[in-house]
């Protein structure tokens, strides 16, 4: 509780375009917990798909929600949606206590997560909830990053014939990390981050440049807001304009409380 977790998760920190002023941003998922219980769910999922549908892929497995299990997982994921969002405002509270501020508001929304509509269940992979119907305990608009360097997107929208009540979640990775990085052997990391970064105020929690973390790993921002509004998806209302952020980083290679272990061990 209270950590960002690793790889794309972050803390931005930039200020509103509109209003001027400062906000801060996090981005984390369900994290340790929600992949225990994902894993969990698809041994129970391919269970049910081997007695209901053997010659369905393992991959797209499901739990029949009008069964006990059914019911039983999605109460779980209410309880790891809480934690979530929990964990979000425990570290928006640390951050307010150490500046010695009041926060004048706060507003949130999961992505990527299951929502439900009566007894139609949407696995949002890649998407924001815009619909009030998916969120019973919102109290704002929706966020949507695009990379370090963009601003972050600060939407509102209705269910309509294009979104289905969602708009997208980010901008999404161009290439898997691994190709990324081989696309720019032939520079430097330093020379990456400098070019990508300028002007801005860039870190890694682990102290280690991630350059698959980097703008150019993703779609072009551009692109993804002209989209938005080509097709309708969203009203964007005002836009977090970039100061800086934490990237979580990769924790398996730095990981800082793995140093303090082997420090207790010496």
């Amino acid at each position: 509780m209270g950590t960002q977790g690793d790889g794309n998760h972050f803390l931005f920190v930039g200020v509103s375009k509109n209003t001027g002023n400062t906000m801060l941003v996090t981005h984390h998922g369900s994290r340790a917990p929600g992949a225990m219980l994902y894993d969990k769910g698809m041994k129970v999922a391919n269970r049910f798909r081997q007695e209901i549908s053997p010659e369905t892929l393992r991959e797209n497995a499901w739990i029949p929600y009008e069964t006990e299990e059914g019911k039983q997982y999605w109460e779980a994921l209410q309880l790891i949606r809480n934690w979530t969002k929990e964990n979000h405002e425990s570290i928006h509270n640390a951050t307010l206590e150490k500046l010695n501020i009041e926060k004048q508001n706060r507003y949130w929304n999961e992505h990527n997560f299951v929502f439900r509509d009566r007894d139609l269940f949407y696995h949002a992979k890649g998407a924001t909830p815009l619909d009030d119907k998916f969120l019973p305990d919102i109290t704002g608009p929706r966020l949507i990053p695009l990379n370090m360097s963009e601003p972050v997107l600060i939407v509102q929208g209705k269910t309509n014939d294009r979104n289905l009540g969602f708009a997208p979640h980010g901008a999404g990775r161009n290439f898997s990390r691994t190709q990324h990085k081989k696309s720019l052997a032939h520079k430097t990391i330093e020379e990456i981050f400098e070019e990508e970064t300028k002007g801005l105020d860039i870190r890694f929690f682990t102290n280690d440049i991630d350059i698959s973390e980097l703008p150019s790993a993703y779609k072009s921002a551009k692109n993804v807001r002209a989209q938005i509004e080509e097709y309708g998806l969203c009203e964007v209302l005002d836009e977090v304009m970039p100061y800086g952020c934490i990237m979580a980083g990769d924790v398996q290679k730095n990981a800082p409380w793995k140093k303090k272990k082997k420090f207790r061990k010496a």
